[in-house]
């Protein structure tokens, strides 16, 4: 089977070295290599216009590369989550809110971020990495006067910062005194003598004050102590920007890889760490031992190919590639307004006045070049995974056969679920009694009443724990909306076909997934069946029961209620948006954030304030589910286009045409029962999405600001219920 995966690469980190890799591998996979990215963060910044986006010249989606639209156009799993070691014997890497993620090759390229070891620097400093961060903070202190802005650091980095800083500060007509703390002599000393009188005019010209020979001691909240020959001063500070020499995290050196003093990575020309041959690095995070240069995006840019050459070719068994970095090139440096100055080596190749102009528009040109790569993805990589024959080496024990049995046949591989099974068995969600029946026996308690109800989730995420999670949450859902609690489930759990240890590596952290969520729902994993398929699917049967007096049903509808949404809409548009590369990455974050909230509170919220009805919002959609309702209470709701809340960017999605698969049907229905066009938003298909309440109007507020503060952001009032009339669905003017 020419499309099955036998190996696991994973990226650990967006920098710029492993975007190129992502980018290249989506123009030319290798088949039967799985490649994974982990970050935090589904935009990755392009620090070359990082001044910039500061001085209001790019916008952020502009300096920002989007990871999750490049993972999906280039058939790579993205992972959203923040590494915290890797555990060199079981080539497994710790993740932060995820149990561990097992590979066969690793590439890191995390970045680095500023030293903030001084005494006060994570109370009250800002270092300029992650520029996430840095970037909300600086759009915060723009909203306000303030009396001092203080950088400290006068490399490159940090004179083009408040170069940026100021020109901004000019644009909003604000203020604030800018002040450069540096501990050397002068501006970066090794640079040409020509370079620093020009960056020192700029400096000039935007009233910066320069603090040579300032070391800072200690940060305090509206100051920083500095030594000045001997003597300990104080300057007043109101906005501490840290710019000085970076360093990466410490967890790699904590893990055992080998590293230089600073915690640099060390690599030989291959890119490949000379303690550990299955993990390569680039980038900030890393230093070739034979030849070292200074951190600086240049060569991580440089690596990218090397690196994604290499990646290939250690699987494929073959030699892997040289790379040796340039001894100098060319810095562009920014100077505030759309002007620039450029050196290179011990040469300036730029002088003040009309010069600086151009120089900015090749250094313009060159930005934009490269993110450009980025974002005008060939359309037809989005929908399909290239095909060809295996170039990889394929150990004998893990080769497919070239047909694939059905029935009984395609059942994983019952070694391998035991142990699956045992290596998760200290879950209190796994019931091992059960598990090793022919059929589960439930003891439930005969003053309940029993509910029973069964979903399928196909992956819309990359992330099998996620995939699980999402999974459960949705199938528990249909329990909470009749006001139960979940007390066991089944799951019947397809796995793609794939070598046996990627097999297993999926089923395991898809169970992973359930079991986490079970595990916080007081329910148990009572059995189940696994299989494997041409695509991964899962099912789950979900035993509930609730006390006979609390139970809520959907057809209880009574005039004058009011009609309660506690999440928003756009799942479906989100996920069409994301095979057509349409949707953001943060939009997708916040969709998928939003999937993983579970509805069981807000179920015992509508219970505890008296709701009549409810329901939970899925693939008909928030008009198909509403008519549920309507036509089962025989009444009719007006609803309030205005007030239905919209998941970020679905407004966006609408106006650009996206649909799902199942919104054709979806409003063909819900159109016959309405008196107007319908919004298009009621016929998108949600999963895991929000509850449809009904209660009474003197209770409504209490129960929108209850489930706000338990989460539920976009809890609204969208409509009342008013006797039947000529349409189930009127829209109103709330």
């Amino acid at each position: 089977m020419n499309s099955a995966n036998y190996i696991d690469i994973i990226l650990v980190g967006g920098g710029h070295a492993h975007a190129q890799v992502i980018k290249m591998w989506g123009m030319k996979p290798l088949p039967g290599i799985r490649l994974s990215l982990i970050s935090p963060s589904s935009y990755t910044p392009y620090s070359g216009m990082l001044p910039g986006l500061v001085a209001g010249h790019y916008s952020f989606e502009q300096s920002h590369i989007d990871l999750r639209r490049l993972c999906q156009w280039a058939n790579v799993r993205y992972i959203n989550e923040q590494v915290l070691a890797v555990n060199c014997d079981e080539k497994s890497i710790s993740l932060a809110a995820q149990p561990e993620l097992e590979f066969d090759y690793l590439s890191i390229n995390t970045g680095i971020t500023p030293d903030l070891d001084i005494e006060g620097a994570k109370e009250f400093a800002i270092g300029v990495k992650p520029i996430s961060q840095f970037y909300q903070k600086w759009q915060q202190l723009l909203q306000y006067d303030h009396s001092v802005s203080s950088v400290v650091g006068a490399g490159i980095a940090g004179i083009e910062l408040s170069l940026a800083m100021a020109e901004r500060l000019k644009k909003e007509n604000k203020t604030a005194k800018l002040q450069l703390i540096y501990p050397q002599q002068q501006l970066l000393p090794n640079a040409p003598d020509k370079l620093r009188k020009h960056l020192q005019k700029a400096l000039d010209e935007y009233q910066v004050e320069c603090f040579p020979n300032h070391r800072v001691n200690r940060f305090f909240a509206s100051s920083i102590e500095c030594s000045l020959n001997d003597e300990t001063i104080n300057l007043n500070s109101d906005f501490h920007l840290l710019c000085t020499q970076a360093k990466p995290a410490n967890w790699a050196q904590a893990s055992g890889i080998e590293c230089d003093e600073e915690g640099f990575i060390l690599l030989n020309d291959s890119l490949q760490s000379i303690s550990h041959p299955w993990l390569f690095a680039a980038g900030d995070t890393a230093q070739q031992i034979k030849h070292p240069r200074p951190q600086a995006g240049v060569f991580a840019v440089r690596q990218g190919p090397t690196l994604f050459k290499n990646l290939k070719r250690i699987a494929q068994g073959k030699k892997l590639k040289q790379h040796k970095p340039q001894k100098e090139f060319l810095k562009l440096i920014s100077l505030g307004k759309k002007s620039a100055a450029a050196s290179r080596g011990d040469k300036s190749v730029s002088k003040p006045g009309m010069t600086e102009a151009l120089v900015w528009q090749w250094k313009n040109r060159i930005d934009r070049k490269f993110m450009a790569m980025f974002e005008k993805l060939p359309a037809q990589m989005s929908s399909h995974k290239k095909k060809g024959k295996h170039k990889i080496n394929i150990p004998e024990s893990q080769r497919l056969p070239d047909m694939h049995c059905g029935g009984c046949g395609a059942k994983v591989a019952g070694d391998a679920l035991s142990k699956i099974l045992n290596q998760l068995k200290t879950s209190p969600a796994l019931d091992q009694k059960n598990l090793g029946e022919d059929a589960a026996r439930l003891n439930i308690d005969t003053e309940k009443q029993i509910f029973q109800s069964v979903d399928s989730f196909h992956g819309l995420v990359s992330d099998p724990f996620e995939q699980g999670r999402i999974a459960t949450l949705h199938a528990m859902s249909d329990i909470f909306a009749m006001g139960g609690t979940a007390h066991s489930v089944q799951a019947l759990i397809s796995i793609a076909h794939a070598g046996e240890n990627i097999v297993n590596r999926d089923l395991k952290r898809i169970l992973q997934g359930i079991l986490y969520e079970l595990e916080r729902h007081k329910a148990l994993l009572i059995g189940g069946h696994s299989s494997l398929a041409e695509t991964s699917q899962i099912a789950l049967v979900v035993n509930g029961h609730t006390d006979k007096n609390h139970k809520l049903m959907k057809s209880e509808l009574r005039e004058g209620e009011h009609l309660i949404l506690s999440k928003a809409l756009g799942h479906g548009l989100m996920f069409a948006g994301q095979q057509s590369l349409t949707s953001k990455g943060p939009w997708l974050d916040a969709a998928i954030e939003q999937m993983l909230q579970s509805n069981f509170n807000a179920a015992q919220l509508a219970i505890e304030y008296g709701a009549s009805a409810c329901t939970d919002i899925t693939g008909f959609g928030l008009g198909g589910h509403l008519l549920e309702m309507l036509i089962g209470s025989n009444a009719s709701a007006d609803i309030y286009d205005s007030k239905l809340p919209y998941l970020e960017g679905a407004k966006n999605l609408i106006e650009r045409g996206v649909r799902s698969s199942l919104y054709p049907q979806n409003m063909r229905e819900i159109a016959k029962h309405c008196n107007g066009d319908a919004p298009e938003i009621l016929a998108d298909p949600q999963t895991s999405g929000g509850l449809l309440m009904s209660i009474s109007a003197d209770k409504s507020e209490a129960l929108i600001n209850a489930l706000k503060e338990q989460g539920y952001n976009y809890s609204a009032h969208i409509g009342t219920v008013i006797p039947k009339g000529g349409h189930y669905i009127n829209f109103t003017e709330h």
